[in-house]
């Protein structure tokens, strides 16, 4: 391998990748997606600072969707956000859910007949 080649084949493997950008161009999937009830999606979701976008994420649970749930704006105010999660947890106990955290700022809410299996369980 010529020696030129060699240097610029290393700085295309240096050059950062936006994943989402990179996961965009590999979609098998073109234009607008049309939710079908035969499918269960996973949707990510951000609540905002009041809150809201709660009663959207137990939707999506209803519809036997998965949810991926952004908290991070509810960070600052920890008494909103125990009660969030306390009525999140509610609706995934009575629609035969669950939830559990994936990171500080994550919440994953599964549909009924799917359980998320714990760290130390």
């Amino acid at each position: 391998m010529p020696f030129k080649r060699f240097f610029r084949r290393a700085e295309e493997e240096e050059e950062e990748i936006d994943i989402e950008d990179y996961l965009n161009e590999l979609s098998i999937r073109e234009g607008k997606i049309i939710e079908r009830e035969d499918i269960t999606y996973i949707k990510p979701m951000d609540l905002d600072p009041e809150g809201g976008g709660v009663d959207e994420a137990i939707r999506e649970l209803e519809k036997n969707n998965i949810v991926v749930l952004n908290v991070k704006q509810l960070l600052r105010n920890k008494i909103l956000l125990r009660d969030v999660v306390k009525k999140l947890r509610e609706n995934c106990i009575d629609l035969d859910g669950d939830i559990g955290r994936i990171s500080s700022e994550k919440i994953l809410l599964v549909p009924t007949s799917m359980r998320i299996i714990h760290r130390g369980s």
